[in-house]
């Protein structure tokens, strides 16, 4: 009995400190949310998009995004991302495929941006949040 009671304590030390490793680095989650961003600025999902900005950028992409429903993606293609050493900032660029009405004439323009972590609250994970603003598409 005593022995059994041994090998499950065992066990469950085992199983406990195995999961201290399973913690994702905030590198390993920053792709999720650009590749999220880009489909929801795709589909003119504002307020989706808009979640990702930092506040002090998140006001005028709003009234910006919601303003032009003349803007149309045709394309959203992911192209670099670069992390800073400690994978806690990072620059991405992005190639938009884009038309505005009444033309269809599409264009290209490659969104280049700064993304920062911003890390969770004790046990919380973290978000990634754009910190450069984004520009007047021409």
């Amino acid at each position: 009995m005593i022995r059994s009671a041994r090998v499950y304590l065992m066990l469950l030390v085992v199983v406990l400190l195995s999961s201290c490793g399973w913690a994702v680095r905030p590198g390993e989650t920053l792709l999720d949310a650009r590749d999220d961003f880009t489909q929801r600025l795709r589909w003119h999902d504002c307020n989706g998009a808009g979640r990702y900005l930092a506040s002090e950028v998140q006001n005028a992409f709003l009234e910006s995004c919601e303003t032009d429903e003349d803007l149309h993606f045709v394309h959203v293609e992911p192209q670099s991302l670069d992390f800073s050493d400690d994978q806690r900032q990072a620059d991405s660029v992005t190639l938009l495929e884009y038309y505005r009405l009444p033309s269809v004439v599409v264009k290209k323009y490659r969104l280049r941006q700064q993304w920062a972590y911003r890390q969770g609250e004790g046990m919380k994970q973290g978000i990634w949040q754009i910190t450069s603003p984004f520009p007047e598409l021409p």
